[in-house]
């Protein structure tokens, strides 16, 4: 079972969009949203590429600061980890409103580090149509058993709800038995993935893709993958939908 924890957050007054798409960014940005050369990127990424929602894992953030890595978007972070200085987690981050966030951290922990992993699952309403997101950054180092027990317990928390639905992050598939693990959980979910005419700049680890992004309800009208491999060696994935 997943493990209900508090987050931290400022949720800004935002519109409710009046167009109907919806250009979603996700990176796992491996600590680094408090490097300088990092903001620089990304702040130009955000306007080049017209993003909506960003949805990152190993986010940064200062305790003492009440920010977002941006000024205009609202955010929830779901942590994992803390220092006296730090919380570094998952985050989505958002210039549309936000209905409502649960926020999990796994029941294992990953036996090299000893932490577990957040998942945040946030609701928004985009022309009268409610679109769950969901942020994974799944166990890395522990056993097959206990990988699927944690994706098991997520497909529970989601298979309830019935409307528009996008699940992404890190979901560390470095393996083939956790590959057909996470195809099995979309098919029981009715999620379509996200695929790239730049495959080879997805992160993979044994040959294996370890970040997607999955959908139903949705219109997908293009993706691609940012090549960023002098700031990150996870590349930033980007998909565009109508509502």
């Amino acid at each position: 079972m997943l493990k209900p924890i508090k987050t931290v957050s400022s949720l800004k007054h935002q519109d409710i969009k009046s167009k109907n798409t919806l250009n979603i960014l996700c990176w796992n940005v491996a600590k680094l949203t408090k490097k300088e050369l990092f903001k620089k990127f990304f702040e130009k990424l955000i306007k080049d590429e017209k993003l909506d929602f960003l949805i990152l894992q190993e986010v940064k953030s200062d305790i003492s600061k009440s920010s977002a890595i941006l000024e205009d978007f609202s955010f929830v972070i779901s942590p994992n980890m803390q220092t006296k200085k730090h919380i570094y987690g998952v985050m989505n981050a958002f210039n549309i409103s936000c209905e409502s966030n649960q926020n999990f951290l796994t029941s294992k922990k990953e036996l090299k580090v000893a932490t577990h992993k957040s998942i945040l699952i946030t609701k928004h309403t985009l022309n009268d149509k409610n679109v769950l997101v969901v942020n994974i950054h799944a166990l890395n180092f522990v056993s097959f058993r206990d990988f699927k027990y944690e994706l098991e317990s997520l497909k529970e928390e989601l298979k309830s709800y019935k409307d528009s639905l996008i699940v992404a992050g890190d979901f560390n598939t470095w393996n083939r038995k956790r590959v057909l693990l996470l195809k099995n959980f979309c098919e029981e979910l009715f999620l379509q993935e996200v695929t790239y005419k730049e495959i080879e700049n997805i992160k993979k680890v044994f040959k294996n893709s370890i970040d997607y992004i999955f959908f139903r309800g949705l219109n997908l009208q293009y993706s691609k993958v940012i090549d960023t491999n002098t700031i990150s060696d996870h590349n930033p994935i980007i998909a565009s939908f109508t509502i």
